[in-house]
């Protein structure tokens, strides 16, 4: 078990749901069996999102053609080994799922997943921003944000997102890097299906 979800106290990055602390899982690999070859890293740990059916804290994970996923606590704990089907899960009281069992999600996302990658991806290009003098504080009107998503098996996106206004939508003061408002910042512009091949 990594962490009981429900008894420990996990402290995130102000303003956002990544978690602070990376519980040595940076940077662990894992090896999916869908496509040989295909590796993925850990790069990221996100809180638990309330009321969800499998609770536990969250990671982002990308392969090595830049690719990104998700994976439940649970699910992950058996993929990296520190658990095995049919052992008692002792923060949801119930069996760890054979991986071909309905109830194994394994790497996937949902819209919660989505907005905290996005969300992630914003606060780089903040930081590149910070650091360049060629852009202003405020992310340009059409910037343009690709990305490539692992959304479950056998299905793989490239997506692009655009930025409508980098502003508070009440005052139109800008920019507005606040979590709670990021959907209305970003629209999402095309998404198309791709297939997975190693380079």
């Amino acid at each position: 078990m990594l962490v009981n979800p429900y008894t420990t106290t996990l402290n995130t990055i102000p303003g956002s749901r990544m978690l602070l602390e990376t519980m040595g899982l940076i940077g662990s690999n894992l090896i999916e069996d869908e496509y040989p070859g295909r590796l993925w890293t850990v790069v990221n740990l996100f809180a638990p999102i309330k009321n969800r059916c499998l609770g536990g804290i969250r990671a982002k994970l990308q392969d090595q053609r830049g690719f990104t996923t998700f994976c439940n606590q649970r699910d992950l704990e058996l993929l990296l080994g520190l658990a095995k089907p049919g052992n008692l899960c002792p923060w949801t009281d119930a069996e760890y799922p054979e991986q071909d069992s309905r109830s194994f999600f394994g790497l996937c996302v949902d819209e919660e997943d989505l907005e905290d990658d996005l969300f992630e991806r914003e606060l780089h290009l903040r930081g590149l921003m910070a650091a360049s003098v060629e852009y202003p504080d405020v992310i340009p009107f059409g910037y343009e944000m690709p990305r490539r998503l692992h959304m479950g098996k056998g299905h793989d996106v490239e997506e692009l997102n655009t930025m409508l206004y980098d502003c508070d939508p009440t005052t139109g003061y800008g920019p507005d890097p606040r979590f709670e408002t990021l959907m209305k910042r970003w629209a999402r512009v095309e998404r198309n299906r791709v297939r997975w091949e190693a380079a």
